[in-house]
């Protein structure tokens, strides 16, 4: 056990153990928090929205909650990104709600009965929730693992609470140790008296800057815990860090002694900082959907959702231009490119959604591998992959931020999952060692993030790898096309290319405002849709069917998960029936140095290795019920043959110079691929 400096309570120790007797259990219920007209909470500031659902669906006299980090608050610029973040997020969960009940919560909070504040110091975990019900002196006190989070209390992930009722013992305990936290180890947050309409704010009003009357001591962190863990709000967190220190470095003092003293002089030399943030430093992008209330906002400001007809169908004429431009200027099956790409197109439009999605299906018990959170675009270089991907984005949030492919690590992708809130990630040109080391564990891993809203990713691969394992191309949402523009013409791609500016400087975003409206409208608070492919696709045609002046392309039209199912293999299909082609069978395994042959039930497929002991053929991408993996070993494949055939789509005859029965009695000198060139005298002899 570690001494938490900074939480001195009684003997200066941060951890206690706490002696109790176990009574009962019962599974967890609201009410659990209702017949108290007072309640005091210590919790991760991850749990803000929820925080502010309760204190929006609760009439609690007297409401003060503290935020704790799970990062350790090592000095002065952690402090700053973490309060920075903390208030926002408040902020942000504050100005989400309607109207009526903005107005009420900040009343309250000039009236004194609500307070919000945020730790300046050590890490704490604990979660406390302290209700008092001031009329007849009743307590409950409630200690756990749980954040006070909807995720937390949902039952989806194993955490525990335990409930101290009318016990004056643990309520005099308990309520000293929050007070003992409140009051050294925390700053209150400042919310305006009127309406809140933007989430972010600027370093003087950061709370540890702002309160100018004291000095803020930050002991440094013992060795033990400078082992970070990975909070909700990493990825936001580190990025204004990494914004902060250079404008700041010049005035904190360094720790001596192993405190680092931040006076109020030092503070109001770092309220006149006037940090000017590149674009990559500025952007804490996230995007956060209230469906009870059909409000939304993006990065902390109001996302509308009310549109224009006139400009959703100025949208609508720009992206079917865009997608007619593949006609006559990309060479191979482009009737096929622009129906994958419209199922891409639905996919993104659909992805903010696609963690509720998710969600519940778990609750319900469905099958979430229907509700894929990555897509995957891959295939031959001059697809338009990225491009498209660009104008989508674009005609979703006003512009394209791909996120800096060096960052496509575990870590980073988590901190993206859970940061970004239901804003897509996109990662452009991944290359196959990085999709292998940091993307396949977090495709496949069902448990959700411990944040109620986490966004859907979607990764262009320029260079098509030479398999996806069939663990990943039934989790995600693939998108294979090597219909591409021919890459000798640069005229015909420079005017294609001044045509996509054009077309992107147009677009004002009302087509998916009016999309998310129409989505939300159709999937209500909770329902689980049977094919929500149907669903966004269908929703997506109908607007341009409605919008634009002449028929609806033939590409834009409703399709099914499992339309899209059966085709998402078809790459495989090919390349399995190119290597089971007919010049390539034998008669027997080994015969020839590659190729196959039919043995009973089984398919036999034997490959020479080259010198670095790889085989020509990677069958990773054959779906793992096909391959009869006892059976198969070094160079040699064996396959399920009526599986295959189903596969495939085809019968795989014996070759047909073994039909007819009497034929392996011939010489070898005599034997024909057909009867007819038989010589005569042995149609004499065997008949005809």
């Amino acid at each position: 056990m570690t001494q938490q400096g900074g939480l001195s309570l009684d003997d200066g120790t941060g951890l206690r153990v706490a002696s109790v007797r176990f009574l009962g259990e019962r599974k967890f219920d609201w009410d659990l928090f209702r017949g108290y007209d007072s309640i005091r909470v210590l919790t991760y500031s991850a749990s803000i929205p929820a925080v502010v659902k309760m204190l929006d669906d609760f009439d609690f006299a007297d409401f003060e909650c503290v935020f704790g980090c799970e990062d350790t608050l090592r000095d002065i610029r952690d402090v700053l990104a973490f309060q920075q973040v903390a208030v926002g997020d408040t902020r942000a969960a504050i100005m989400g709600l309607r109207d009526e009940r903005h107005a009420h919560i900040l009343g309250r909070v000039r009236a004194g009965q609500a307070r919000f504040r945020v730790l300046r110091k050590y890490i704490a975990h604990a979660k406390l929730y302290l209700l008092e019900n001031t009329q007849n002196g009743s307590t409950r006190v409630i200690i756990g693992s749980a954040n006070l989070s909807e995720r937390a209390f949902s039952g989806l992930q194993p955490e525990t609470l335990v409930t101290f009722d009318d016990d004056p013992e643990a309520w005099r305990h308990y309520i000293r140790m929050y007070q003992d936290i409140q009051d050294t180890a925390s700053n209150e947050i400042p919310l305006p008296p009127e309406r809140i309409t933007n989430a972010e704010i600027e370093i003087e009003e950061i709370p540890a800057i702002s309160d100018r009357t004291s000095t803020l001591v930050i002991e440094q962190a013992p060795a033990d815990e400078m082992q970070v863990s990975v909070p909700v709000q990493i990825e936001r967190i580190e990025k204004i860090k990494a914004a902060v220190y250079p404008h700041i470095a010049a005035v904190i003092p360094s720790f001596r002694g192993g405190k680092q003293s931040i006076t109020p002089q030092v503070k109001r030399e770092i309220s006149r900082i006037r940090m000017v943030k590149s674009s990559e430093d500025a952007d804490h992008r996230y995007l956060s959907i209230n469906r009870a209330t059909g409000t939304a906002s993006l990065s902390g400001e109001p996302f509308p959702l009310d549109c224009d007809d006139e400009k959703v169908r100025a949208d609508a004429s720009l992206l079917t231009d865009y997608f007619s431009n593949y006609e006559g200027a990309f060479e191979s099956d482009v009737p096929r490119l622009q129906r994958d790409y419209f199922i891409l197109w639905s996919w993104l439009y659909f992805s903010p959604m696609m963690c509720d999605m998710r969600s519940l299906a778990l609750i319900r018990d469905e099958d979430i591998i229907r509700y894929p959170s990555f897509a995957i675009v891959f295939g031959k270089s001059n697809c338009g992959k990225t491009s498209l991907i660009d104008t989508l984005m674009t005609s979703m949030f006003g512009k394209s931020t791909p996120v800096d492919k060096s960052g496509f690590t575990a870590a980073r992708l988590r901190g993206l999952q859970q940061g970004y809130k239901r804003y897509p990630v996109f990662f452009d040109d991944i290359g196959r060692t990085a999709f292998r080391n940091h993307g396949r564990d977090i495709i496949k891993d069902e448990l959700l993030p411990p944040v109620a809203e986490h966004p859907g990713f979607v990764l262009s691969m320029n260079d098509e790898p030479k398999a996806f394992p069939d663990e990943i191309v039934k989790r995600s949402l693939m998108i294979y096309t090597t219909t591409a523009l021919p890459p000798h013409n640069e005229a015909l791609r420079q005017r294609l290319q001044s045509r996509i500016q054009e077309i992107r400087r147009g677009i004002t975003g009302h087509l998916y405002r009016r999309y998310l409206t129409d989505i939300m409208e159709r999937l209500g608070e909770d329902r689980l849709p049977d094919d929500w492919l149907a669903m966004s696709s269908g929703v997506l045609s109908g607007i341009l069917a409605d919008s634009i002046d002449r028929p609806a392309p033939h590409w834009c039209r409703e399709t099914s998960w499992l339309d899209y199912a059966e085709k998402r293999y078809d790459r495989v299909k090919a390349r399995l029936n190119d290597l089971l082609r007919e010049s390539a069978r034998a008669k027997s395994e080994g015969e020839i140095p590659n190729g196959w042959t039919l043995d009973d039930d089984r398919v036999l497929v034997w490959e020479q290795r080259d010198a670095f002991g790889r085989r020509g053929f990677d069958w990773e991408d054959v779906p793992s019920t096909l391959v009869d993996e006892d059976a198969s070993s070094g160079g040699r494949t064996v396959l399920f043959r009526a599986s295959l055939e189903e596969f495939l789509d085809r019968e795989l005859r014996p070759s047909r110079r073994w039909r007819l029965p009497w034929a392996r009695e011939l010489p070898d000198a005599l034997r024909h691929d057909h009867p007819s060139s038989l010589s005569p005298h042995l149609h004499t002899r065997w008949g005809h």
